[in-house]
């Protein structure tokens, strides 16, 4: 089959990871081939000299998405389409601002949409909600206009998914870590040596409203008045986000934005996951935190314990003083932290490995290449 896979229109974000593992997997299918379309986010780390004869990349770069922007993302891509005349597309992530020709599939990763009660809803102002419901409805339209089937990474999305955009055509593919994370290669450090007694979360995203990330200044003043001083957070935001939003302080340290790659090594210069997020449908941070043997402190939000399980320690969102409680008592206990680890590596035999999650995709787009009912 000639299989399209289009990234062109994602930038930046957790979705570019998930296109990237998916990309590379598909090394493991040489009976297609593969076209893909790449945009600014994939291309920043992807190398196409890695790649068989069967690959094929075209690359491209819309910019900021608008609604204008929209029109011509379609045009461009409907002439490209019928140079390549694929047998079927694959979208990871979505809207694809792309109605095409071959059957599409498009994955689901809005959380914030699914999860309207969120309490990142409830803090926003009037002109905020309005924004945001009409940015909804305009995805919606999209979704509906373009997908032919829905990758979601979890059940509770998935029935979300069949409701809000009245379908049955919906797949669950879970997510996981990418495969750099079972045969990770140690980068050059991004932190200076540790001092004696510090423990290090780190929280891997870029800067999103939902993610949360103003609450660790405030866990960190917490910790301080009950006299934890030796704990650091690494972040790796742009630096115009991190002044914006964070600030210059003792205890938070920013290493900016980190190639897909080099994340494990990252990982490995810490002691555990910080992840104060308030919305999502999946947050891959959770099964890489696994597979590097970190322990996990997070929101106790259900999309949360539903993808940890048992391997990770819980405290109420946005609650810096819950936050604090729960860091101190895993900071403080070795014993819980081999716990949430051990946990950790049976929680991620119920997620698809990067190899299985291609593969569901592959079959799905046979399936609707060759117009059978799935």
């Amino acid at each position: 089959m000639n299989i399209l896979i289009n990234t062109a229109h994602q930038r930046f974000g957790g979705a570019i990871q998930v296109a990237l593992s998916f990309i590379h997997e598909c090394r493991h299918f040489p009976q297609h081939n593969y076209y893909v379309w790449v945009g600014p986010g994939v291309r920043k780390s992807l190398r196409e000299q890695d790649f068989p004869d069967n690959f094929h990349f075209q690359h491209f770069d819309f910019g900021v998405i608008t609604l204008a922007k929209t029109f011509r993302i379609h045009n461009t891509l409907s002439q490209v389409e019928k140079e390549v005349q694929p047998d079927c597309i694959i979208a990871t992530s979505g809207p694809s601002y792309f109605h095409s020709q071959a059957p599409q599939i498009v994955g689901f990763n809005l959380g914030l949409y699914i999860y309207s009660n969120s309490l990142f809803q409830e803090q926003l102002n009037w002109y905020q909600k309005i924004r945001k419901e009409l940015k909804r409805r305009l995805h919606y339209y999209y979704f509906k206009r373009d997908a032919d089937y829905f990758v979601v990474q979890t059940d509770d999305v998935n029935q979300r998914v069949r409701q809000a955009l009245d379908t049955d055509q919906v797949l669950r593919v879970t997510n996981t870590a990418s495969s750099y994370y079972t045969d990770w290669t140690a980068y050059p450090p991004k932190l200076s040596p540790k001092a004696k007694g510090t423990f290090r979360f780190i929280t891997i995203s870029s800067y999103y409203a939902h993610k949360n990330l103003e609450l660790i200044p405030e866990v960190l003043r917490e910790l301080q008045s009950r006299g934890i001083t030796q704990v650091e957070f690494v972040l790796t935001l742009k630096e115009q986000d991190f002044q914006t939003h964070i600030g210059a302080q003792p205890g938070i340290i920013n290493v900016g934005p980190v190639r897909p790659e080099a994340c494990p090594s990252l990982y490995q210069e810490c002691d555990a996951l910080f992840l104060p997020t308030l919305a999502e449908c999946f947050s891959a941070s959770y099964p890489e935190a696994m597979s590097m043997e970190k322990p996990i402190v997070t929101t106790d939000l259900g999309f949360a314990r539903s993808i940890c399980g048992e391997a990770a320690l819980f405290y109420e969102a946005k609650n810096a003083r819950a936050a604090a409680e729960q860091i101190e008592r895993l900071i403080h206990d070795q014993a819980l932290q081999k716990d949430l680890i051990t946990k950790g590596k049976e929680q991620l035999k119920a997620f698809d490995t990067p190899r299985e999650r291609a593969e569901k995709y592959l079959a799905l787009c046979e399936k609707l290449g060759k117009g059978t009912t799935v």
